[in-house]
């Protein structure tokens, strides 16, 4: 493609030219020696290293620096203003946090960047990135629109824990009941008691609790304890 043939366009030789200066010279004969470079072209440039690049914001929700320390705390939000409704939907905040703290089922969507919290009649939708409550549904209109194939959601969070809460060295999570109640109250929750379960809140959050059975049965109680926790106050209590 002949670019000096666009309209308004210059040839390149005219365009190395600066403006007002003498057209450049014609090729030399073959054979003839090169001629010097003009004193702009034998200077030597200054080359600036790359500077160390800026710490993240207080505010920033993570980072890719692997040398960045800070804890990695997304406790859940709820922002009226980015919250997104369709059809009747009247849950109020205590609603929509022990949706997401203690569903009925779950699943992702959105190729992993929102998951879906199902309590009752009721779907909560949570951005991943953030932590962020941007929609609430009715059941009918969420499943209405959920993929035929989807990924159960509920223990995504407690598969990617470590390892198993069997018992022995290397455990991560608390294994018995006394063990997750000292975790919790190391890592400043409130634990108030009730006729069927304890609801556990944080003063660093509040209106955020999550709902913890006080007579568990299930041998997974502790792991679902933790996920909860973590889903909803962004505090890890696995060590």
């Amino acid at each position: 493609m002949d670019y000096t043939a666009v309209p308004g366009r210059r040839p390149p030789a005219e365009l190395d030219a600066a403006p007002g200066s003498p057209p450049a010279e014609p090729d030399a004969a073959p054979g003839s020696p090169p001629a010097p470079l003009p004193a702009s072209r034998t200077r030597p440039r200054t080359i600036e290293l790359p500077r160390p690049l800026p710490g993240p914001p207080p505010e920033a929700v993570h980072t890719l620096d692997a040398a960045d320390e800070r804890p990695l705390r997304r406790p859940l939000r709820i922002r009226e203003e980015l919250i997104r409704t369709v059809g009747p939907t009247d849950l109020d905040v205590e609603q929509i946090v022990l949706a997401v703290a203690d569903p009925e089922e779950a699943w992702t969507a959105d190729a992993g960047t929102s998951d879906h919290f199902r309590r009752g009649d009721a779907v909560v939708q949570v951005r991943r990135a953030d932590n962020t409550v941007i929609g609430v549904f009715p059941l009918r209109y969420a499943l209405a629109v959920r993929p035929p194939e989807y990924e159960p959601a509920a223990d995504i969070a407690e598969d990617a824990a470590g390892p198993s809460a069997r018992g022995g060295r290397g455990t991560r999570h608390p294994t018995s009941h006394r063990e997750l109640m000292a975790r919790m109250r190391e890592a400043g929750f409130v634990i108030a008691p009730g006729s069927t379960h304890y609801r556990v809140s944080h003063p660093d959050h509040p209106g955020l609790f999550v709902p913890l059975a006080s007579t568990p049965s299930d041998r997974r109680y502790t792991r679902h304890a933790v996920t909860q926790i973590r889903r909803v106050f962004g505090i890890d209590l696995r060590r």
